[in-house]
């Protein structure tokens, strides 16, 4: 039953509506033309646009990791180079002690040399 009225109605609503055609001037016609034609190539541009600006995206995301591996690298060279500081603080706490400087050991040498010769009670002839 629905569906019959339904029918009725459309083929009413068909008969009932006539269109009218409009007539366009040429020149709007043209000018609408040329308009749908320089949006087409804005869109194209703007869609290699945006595929350059995803690749740029994709090379400083790279860049962030690569700068990131880098840092960490140089974190791990300072406590490297700070490791290596404190060993060599270390050994020369062991080797460089006051008695093994050469001016000690000159004046030890001198001050033997002289206590040597009050010693012996040498004269030059």
């Amino acid at each position: 039953m629905r569906c019959l009225i339904l029918c009725l109605l459309l083929l009413m609503s068909g008969v009932s509506l006539s269109q009218d055609t409009i007539r366009i001037p040429q020149s709007e016609l043209d000018s609408f033309f040329v308009a749908v034609e320089n949006l087409e190539q804005q869109d194209s541009l703007k869609s290699i646009l945006i595929k350059d600006l995803e690749y740029q995206i994709k090379n400083y995301e790279f860049l962030s990791t690569q700068d990131s591996i880098i840092l960490n690298y140089k974190q791990k060279e300072i406590s490297l180079l700070n490791e290596q500081i404190t060993i060599y603080d270390n050994r020369l706490k062991k080797v460089d002690k006051w008695w093994r400087k050469p001016w000690v050991g000159f004046i030890v040498g001198t001050a033997t040399t002289i206590l040597t010769i009050h010693i012996i009670d040498y004269t030059l002839p």
